[in-house]
């Protein structure tokens, strides 16, 4: 019965294993199409933005300007929230990924290689300055990356009251509140499941076959159980071959 059980140790763990990898590949693209094509927080923050626009602030310095960008960050939905001289140097910059863009840095050195590669393909004059700096500053706000996926950005200008442009103000927001439904929840635990029997199955083997070939079984499936392939791999290459008469069995 002992025997039966360690034969299928191995099968045990080339299943789970394979069980767990589907399964985290499978939540993973369910989660994307999920979240595909979902802003609903958009039109929110488009609204808040109209009004900082509105307010035709005279300077970055403005007081008023000042607490519109407080009220922002305020908004559950809003992440981070930048604010740009004309210029294109870092004035303002707080929330969860306003690390990537420290202050007083500008958008030529924060943004990425692929947009300066970009603006290289185009024509000196297919843009102007004012226009570099919004694609430079559009690309420095998204530079983190890491939250690209559950993050989605705006970049707007903001007018004076004479319509020139005061600064640009960059937000981060979560585009979409995802809820993990009872199909989720169940493919979690499937894929719990699944690692607990990779996991304990291998250092359970060689606890087994230790103990058939009178090694020290404990201190090897412990070893196993903590190195996972790696300890096992260790413990084929260094286990005494078991001898029945005269022939040698692995």
């Amino acid at each position: 019965m002992l025997h039966r059980f360690k034969r299928a140790l191995p099968l045990a763990a080339v299943v789970s294993a394979c069980v767990l990898a589907a399964d985290i590949a499978t939540l993973s693209f369910w989660k994307a199409s999920q979240l595909t094509g979902a802003d609903g927080n958009r039109s929110s923050v488009e609204r808040a933005l109209t009004g900082l626009e509105d307010m035709h602030p005279a300077s970055l310095s403005d007081a008023a300007l000042k607490r519109g960008l407080d009220r922002l960050l305020e908004r559950p939905e809003v992440k981070t929230v930048w604010l740009f001289s004309p210029d294109g140097r870092v004035v303002f910059s707080e929330g969860s990924t306003a690390a990537s863009t420290p202050l007083n840095s500008t958008v030529a050195e924060l943004a990425t290689d692929e947009a300066h590669r970009l603006l290289d393909v185009l024509p000196a004059e297919a843009l102007s300055s004012e226009q570099r700096t919004w694609l430079l500053a559009a690309s420095a706000i998204r530079r983190e990356g890491t939250h690209n996926d559950v993050y989605r950005h705006m970049l707007r200008p903001i007018r004076g009251p004479e319509g020139s442009t005061v600064a640009l103000i960059g937000v981060a927001y979560e585009f979409a509140e995802w809820r993990p439904g009872l199909v989720w929840v169940m493919a979690v635990i499937v894929a719990l499941v699944s690692l607990v029997i990779y996991w304990l199955s291998l250092p359970t083997w060689v606890w087994l076959d230790a103990r058939e070939r009178g090694e020290r079984a404990l201190a090897w499936a412990t070893f196993v159980l903590m190195g996972n392939l790696i300890g096992l791999l260790a413990y084929v290459l260094a286990r005494v071959p078991r001898y029945v008469g005269s022939s040698t069995i692995e």
